[in-house]
């Protein structure tokens, strides 16, 4: 139950607090007077969405908060859930700054607008004036049937295979749009990567290339210059070797008589064997060096080939082709992982369609079998809202595609008199029929769920007299099972409360504000017959108060 709200710095409220007691709970007031306005605070600090246009003072930030006691909900395994610290003492907490800001708090800890709505639907079940509207909601209707049947295993199941089928698809047809635009890319590079693959580039290639080259188109030349070297060196009639003997003569006839020419001598010996070997090398050399101009052409042409290749691609170097290559061949093989991929998630998305037709069948089973009953039940209760010729038809159909429901419609037929044919609830039925019906739906659903608390604003529109009495004792019975706030104009109404809260309006500092009370029973008797018969109070209507709060 909620034990305590407090708002503070919201439309007309500018700091109020409320504590409630555990049964029936009645809000009254003067039109205007912002009755409404609590439950629009209240709704906010469910969840609802709010901006600046909430703050009285548009200078401070707007804080509702709610205490609720969940030490008989079972609610631990929801905290453990969202890793918040279980206390049987609820404490909830939405803020709106000056900056627009919006914070939620549970238990003091910061958490997600999705969270505090997960929590909020576990404790309240929020009526307000416009809600019996959603009784025309196809989407409306058909949740209040799985809420009927209790389907709230399958849905989630349900629910969690949608989600994971709504993201499969999309990544599928991310993967589709992908490989069309591939599918053109795969020749492209396919073209690419063969054309580097082909010529098969290695590395320092073009450089070994370029000097073998060099060397082939002068070996002519290199041969005639180191047989020319060889022979100055050896075979020439004033050849070197035999100029340097002579020299080596001549120092070796005063080396004895002078000993630098024997230095001399010694060194020229040194540098004709040098030379005697630098003709042998020369000629081997010579004789090595090939004239291939077979060669010269095949070179010609694999540099021709490479040079081609880097000017195309605008690179300068063989290592540059190869790593061109491996790019190519990486994106070509990440088009071979996307097909595959494709007939993955492919398979994927089959079984979950399957698992997916297997839990929207058992959904559809579900609510077939609980339309009759549902609606035998709905008409016991508006019989006793006054209404014994009511009758109502709830057909379900099929679609041909998932949606977040499962694949059914759900279309609830409505007619309050008899001989009057069933039609939808918008055509045919009335203000204050839509509010009994809508009445009499809450009190199936809340009497098959959890759902501790509900909350009603003006769920008596459009009723009257001895209906407004029946409403009441509804609102009665409901309250033994769960605690009930209701926002009322009804005398009737509010004498079967077990607390009176009453709403209204003062001028403070030239700014108008709203305020409210818990009634004392001397102040409900003077509220219920100023509810009775207006401002002018009679003693009729105060002894016909007095009997509302006695019955």
């Amino acid at each position: 139950m909620i034990s305590q709200i407090s708002i503070e710095n919201y439309a007309l409220i500018r700091k109020l607090e409320i504590s409630f007691s555990s049964g029936f709970n009645v809000i009254t007031g003067e039109t205007g007077a912002g009755k409404s306005i609590i439950v629009g605070a209240m709704s906010m600090l469910l969840g609802q969405r709010a901006d600046l246009s909430v703050l009285s003072d548009p200078t401070k930030k707007c804080v509702v908060e709610g205490v609720f006691n969940i030490s008989e909900l079972n609610l631990e395994s929801l905290f453990k859930e969202y890793d918040l610290d279980y206390d049987s003492t609820l404490i909830i907490r939405r803020e709106i700054t000056p900056q627009a800001k919006s914070r939620a708090f549970i238990n003091d800890t910061p958490v997600t607008l999705i969270v505090l709505k997960i929590f909020a639907e576990r404790l309240i079940d929020v009526h307000s004036q416009h809600h019996s509207l959603l009784l025309n909601e196809s989407e409306f209707q058909l949740n209040l049937v799985d809420q009927f049947a209790s389907n709230h295993k399958i849905l989630q199941a349900y629910s969690s295979l949608f989600q994971q089928y709504i993201a499969l698809k999309s990544s599928l047809n991310l993967l589709l749009e992908t490989e069309k635009k591939a599918a053109t890319d795969k020749d492209y590079y396919s073209f690419l990567f063969a054309e580097i693959e082909d010529v098969n580039p290695k590395i320092k290639e073009i450089e070994s290339l370029e000097a073998e080259l060099k060397l082939l188109s002068n070996g002519e030349l290199i041969k005639n210059a180191l047989y020319r070297t060889h022979s100055i060196i050896i075979e020439h009639d004033f050849a070197i070797v035999n100029q340097l003997s002579e020299i080596k003569t001549l120092m070796a006839s005063t080396q004895l008589l002078h000993l630098p020419s024997a230095e001399l001598r010694a060194r020229i010996e040194s540098c004709n064997i040098e030379l005697k070997d630098i003709a042998n090398e020369a000629i081997t050399i010579a004789d090595d060096t090939r004239i291939d101009p077979e060669r010269v052409d095949f070179v010609t042409q694999r540099l021709d080939q490479l040079n081609k290749l880097l000017l195309k691609h605008r690179v300068s170097s063989a290592e540059e082709l190869i790593e061109l290559r491996n790019q190519f061949d990486e994106k070509l093989n990440s088009i071979l992982v996307l097909d595959s991929e494709i007939e993955a998630q492919t398979k994927q998305l089959k079984a979950i369609e399957n698992e997916l037709t297997i839990t929207s069948k058992e959904l559809t089973i579900s609510r077939s079998k609980h339309l009759k009953p549902m609606a035998t039940e709905i008409k016991s209760v508006l019989m006793q809202l006054g209404m014994p010729d009511a009758e109502l038809v709830i057909n379900i159909s099929s679609k041909n595609s998932f949606t977040k429901n499962g694949c059914d419609d759900v279309e609830i037929l409505f007619s309050a008199n008899k001989g009057q044919q069933p039609r939808e609830i918008v055509k045919i039925a009335s203000g204050g029929e839509i509010s009994r019906l809508m009445l009499a739906v809450k009190s199936l659903i809340h009497s098959r769920n959890l759902i501790p608390i509900a909350i009603f604003d003006e769920i008596d529109t459009g009723v009257s007299g001895d209906i407004a009495a029946k409403v009441a004792n509804i609102l009665r019975k409901m309250s033994q099972n769960m605690q009930i706030l209701a926002i009322t104009h009804l005398p009737q109404i509010a004498a079967k409360a077990e607390s009176h809260f009453w709403v209204y309006k003062k001028v403070q500092d030239d700014n108008t504000l709203s305020n409210i009370k818990q009634l004392t029973h001397v102040e409900r008797v003077d509220e219920i017959a100023k509810m009775i018969s207006g401002e002018s109070v009679s003693k009729a209507a105060i002894e016909t108060a007095e009997d509302l709060l006695r019955n």
